[in-house]
C-alpha cells in the first residue's frame, strides 16, 4: 500500500438548479454580475464557473480565469483551491508554484479539507516546499478530520504499516472504514482485503465480498478481480448476503448524494 495524491483537473460543481435556470436566468445573471462586480466572492466564483462551463453565458476561459482569480483574492476557499492548483500546474495560466501554494494554504486555513489534503501531499512529496514529515502528517490529520476520504485512507495506511508513526491497527482501521464509507475506492478494496485475511480477527468473507462488489461496481479493476476470486469460495447464501449489503450501501450513498 502506498500514500499518494494526484492533482486532478478541477471540477466545478453546478449550483443552479436546471429548472430555475430555464425561467430566471436573466434576472439571476444580472444580480450575479452586480454582486460579482461589487466584490462578492461567492458571486465571483459562480460567475467563473458559468464562464468555464458556458452555462447561461458564452463560454470564455479568459473570463472564467479572471473571475476565479477575483474570487480567490476575495477569500473564497474553493476559488483559492481551484486557482491555486491552476497556478501550481500551469493550467491555462503561467505556472507560479509559490503563489499557487499560498492560495491553497489560505483555503486550507479556512478548513477546506481538499486544500488541506493538497498541503499534506505538498509537504510529503516536496511540491513547492521542502519535504517535512511533521507538516505532512499535520495537514493529513486536519484533512482527514474534516472528511477528506483520500487523506483518511493515507492516514489509515500510515497507522496500519507503521510508516511515519507508531503502528496502530485500531486507529488504522478506524480511518480506513471512514475512507471506505466516504467512497474512496482504494480504501474499499483494502478494507475488503483486510476483512478477508482477518488481521488479528476472524475473517469475514461476506463483508469482504461486499466491499469488493462496491468498488468493482464503480470500475475499480482490483475490486472486480478480487470479487471474481472470492465468489467461488462462498456459498450461495453468502453471495446473496454480500450482494444485498452492497446494494444497500450503494442505495444509501446515492440518497446521501442527492440530499447533499
Amino acid at each position: 500500500m502506498s500514500i499518494s495524491r494526484s492533482f486532478a483537473a478541477v471540477v466545478f460543481l453546478l449550483t443552479v438548479p436546471v429548472l430555475c435556470v430555464a425561467f430566471a436566468l436573466p434576472e439571476l445573471g444580472a444580480a450575479l454580475r452586480h454582486d460579482a462586480h461589487a466584490g462578492d466572492a461567492d458571486a465571483q466564483y459562480e460567475l467563473a464557473r458559468m464562464y468555464f462551463e458556458g452555462d447561461g453565458v458564452e463560454q470564455s476561459t479568459d473570463q472564467g480565469i479572471h473571475w476565479m482569480m477575483e474570487s480567490a483574492n476575495s477569500g473564497n476557499p474553493y476559488a483559492q483551491l481551484t486557482y491555486g492548483l491552476m497556478l501550481m500546474g500551469g493550467q491555462e495560466v503561467p505556472q507560479d508554484m509559490d503563489k499557487g501554494l499560498a492560495m491553497v494554504r489560505s483555503a486550507a486555513e479556512q478548513e477546506l479539507a481538499e486544500a488541506q489534503g493538497v498541503m499534506s501531499m505538498a509537504y510529503g512529496k516536496g511540491i513547492g516546499v521542502q519535504p517535512d514529515t511533521q507538516l505532512f502528517l499535520y495537514w493529513m490529520r486536519r484533512a482527514a478530520s474534516n472528511g477528506d476520504a483520500m487523506s483518511q485512507f493515507n492516514l489509515a495506511v500510515a497507522n496500519l504499516t507503521g510508516k511515519f508513526m507508531p503502528q496502530n491497527a485500531g486507529e488504522g482501521m478506524y480511518w480506513l472504514k471512514l475512507a471506505a464509507n466516504g467512497g474512496f475506492l482504494d480504501a474499499q478494496v483494502t478494507l475488503g482485503e483486510i476483512l478477508l485475511n482477518g488481521l488479528g480477527r476472524e475473517p469475514d468473507i461476506v463483508e469482504a465480498c461486499k466491499w469488493f462488489a462496491i468498488a468493482g461496481s464503480q470500475g475499480h479493476p482490483k475490486g472486480n478481480y478480487l470479487l471474481g476470486q472470492v465468489s467461488p469460495l462462498m456459498t450461495q447464501d453468502q453471495r446473496d448476503e454480500a450482494a444485498d449489503r452492497a446494494k444497500e450501501w450503494l442505495r444509501r450513498q446515492q440518497a446521501h448524494m442527492q440530499a447533499g
